[in-house]
């Protein structure tokens, strides 16, 4: 939303690569794709600020990434690439041979008539040293201009110049993860089938790509990939898969809770580009898949809405929205339009607050919800009017009309009475914006999709096919709800009654090696992926009694990042069960588990 990300590299002396780096640069040129109600909450301030948080949640998520440089949070000098030297270009004034800089100064902006830098989204540069006689430059296209002001082409008149950072924006330089989340659960599901190979991003370490090609990611499965490969085989492989891929989930919450604690907000626009994996060096004969870790790529682009008169926090998504299989609708697609307003009366609750109760309509196709709020821009008198309201469709008469009553809000005496002359007067093409009460359960919506993709998805099932299943297997349990009954245990219930439900939903869906249904949940047992299973349930809101949120707005009192607590506690003690599958002889006690299992059935018969 506000940055543009270059890849780069550090070097040395002797032009050898010692880390791949990016290299995000602020930049405002994206702020056009927001919705209108997030612009008209953003400033300069604001986003510098927004910035500044992002680079500390990053440097809790992913300490060791960071490059730190001080343009984190101070602005660096407007930057060109000189293409003919390859080195970097700081302009100067051409009369004073003083460098440029971006104007902060907003008592400096106003005397002359520009737009304060704190206030608003518009820029300048300008040369501090010469104080009120610096000419200004206008960093944004849209920036107010008159006679004090030059033009950018006069910063760079060098054809061998290109842009870099010309605006002197807000800077951060972090590590770059060696694969994506996509590509390292493809690796962890088909290590041991032929063709394997992940795609590598070009940043991986040197030699990595030919170490697992040839130490434990070839078709016989052989080498230093897994812990207990040699001796165990393809059960050894199933079972070390659902461990690991269990540790990557388990990464996932842990980074996405941490930088939602230090925000203070929802990420919002979570999905498998959100992630990174890198992976560690490793000495002889250890596995390498176990020294993978997931970081978090991007702290998200929600954006706060400061709507006084509600106790309630309303989140919008600032980047373009569009439906994604990560979020759900009401995230994804967000209801914009004009409509028509007619003021049915102004109610005033205080001596200086009143209360807004009318009709709107409009051609948009809407469903909102009773905690959902609709940002309305009206025109009364002349002044802009920015309003807030609740929508009610019971009281309206006609299709496409709502109710609606708005918050609570302070305004001059001349706009009361303006409002009150106003009532009973259709105003049309009034711009609104559905805002929805989203907070961090969507996050936990979209790192439940997440979970599907790495535990349910393999060669023969797709994502959307995988996540109907799991979808149909919530309505039922909902449908089939018991008090007191453990959700594993009603999972279980319906997976011996339904052999469809193992065969859809079953351990075999772990790898891309050709296994039975039948055969991997007897190598996995039944009761430990039921339990898997029921986390997963829990993390999609407002399927059924088992969901751990009501709805996309349902987040705990203790902060948003507590909506994660109940999955990273149960993920931990999955953690602990799986990995005393592989470091004990397992298959010697499912051995013993068979013959019994055998002895009982005669018995019976």
């Amino acid at each position: 939303m506000d940055a543009r990300v270059l890849l780069g590299c550090l070097l040395d002396a002797g032009g050898y690569v010692h880390e791949w780096i990016e290299l995000w640069i602020q930049d405002l040129g994206g702020l056009g794709q927001t919705a209108a109600v997030s612009r008209e909450s953003m400033t300069n301030a604001t986003l510098d600020k927004r910035w500044v948080d992002n680079f500390a949640a990053l440097s809790q998520t992913d300490g060791d990434g960071i490059v730190r440089t001080g343009w984190e949070t101070a602005n660096p000098h407007p930057t060109f690439i000189d293409l003919s030297a390859l080195k970097p270009v700081h302009p100067v004034h051409g009369a004073s041979g003083l460098p440029w800089a971006l104007c902060r100064d907003d008592a400096v902006l106003s005397a002359k008539g520009l737009a304060v830098y704190s206030g608003s989204l518009f820029r300048y540069l300008w040369v501090p040293e010469l104080g009120a006689d610096s000419p200004f430059v206008p960093v944004t296209s849209e920036s107010p201009r008159n006679e004090s002001c030059l033009q950018m082409a006069d910063l760079a008149d060098d054809s061998n110049l290109v842009a870099f950072n010309v605006g002197g924006g807000l800077m951060l330089a972090r590590a770059h993860g060696a694969m994506t989340l996509e590509a390292f659960s493809c690796l962890l599901s088909r290590a041991s089938s032929a063709g394997a190979m992940p795609v590598l991003l070009p940043t991986a370490p040197d030699g990595l790509a030919s170490e697992m090609a040839s130490d434990g990611f070839g078709p016989d499965g052989s080498g230093s990939g897994w812990l207990f490969l040699g001796s165990h085989g393809r059960p050894g492989r199933l079972v070390e898969t659902l461990h690991l891929k269990l540790r990557l989930l388990a990464d996932l919450f842990d980074q996405v809770r941490a930088a939602v604690a230090r925000l203070g907000r929802p990420v919002l626009n979570l999905s498998a580009d959100s992630f990174q994996v890198r992976l560690g060096d490793t000495a002889r004969a250890l596995p390498v898949l176990w020294t993978a870790r997931a970081v978090l790529a991007d702290a998200g682009d929600a954006v706060e809405l400061p709507i006084t008169g509600t106790e309630a926090l309303y989140y919008l998504r600032g980047g373009s929205a569009g439906m994604s299989i990560y979020q759900p609708a009401s995230a994804a697609s967000a209801v914009r339009g004009r409509g028509t307003v007619r003021i049915r009366q102004v109610i005033t609750e205080s001596k200086d607050r009143i209360v807004l109760e009318g009709t709107f309509a409009t051609q948009e196709r809407m469903q909102v919800s009773t905690n959902d709020m609709v940002w309305m821009r009206l025109n009364v008198a002349s002044t802009r009017l920015d309003t807030y309201a609740h929508l009610e469709s019971g009281g309206a008469m006609a299709a496409g009309e709502w109710r609606f009553r708005t918050i609570s809000q302070t305004h001059s005496a001349n706009l009361v009475a303006a409002l009150k002359a106003a009532e009973g007067v259709p105003m049309g093409g009034v711009v609104f914006d559905v805002v929805p009460l989203l907070s961090s359960p969507c996050d936990l919506y979209s790192l439940g999709v997440l979970a599907v993709r790495i535990l349910l998805v393999d060669e023969e099932t797709s994502l959307p096919i995988a996540l109907d299943e799991t979808f149909s297997l919530a309505r039922q349990l909902a449908a089939e709800y018991e008090a007191g009954v453990p959700l594993a245990g009603r999972v279980q219930r319906l997976f011996e009654k339904d052999n469809r439900w193992v065969e859809a939903l079953g351990p075999a869906r772990l790898t891309h090696e050709k296994i039975s249904p039948a055969e991997a949940i007897d190598l996995v047992p039944i009761e430990l992926w039921c339990q898997v299973l029921a986390v997963l349930i829990g993390l999609f809101p407002g399927i059924g009694p088992d969901s751990e949120c009501a709805d996309f707005g349902d987040a705990p009192a203790g902060g948003p990042h507590r909506v994660f607590d109940r999955a990273i506690e149960e993920l931990e003690k999955l953690l602990l069960r799986t990995r005393s599958l592989i470091v004990i002889d397992w298959r010697y006690n499912r051995h013993v588990h068979a013959v019994i299992r055998r002895h009982l059935i005669g018995m019976e018969g």
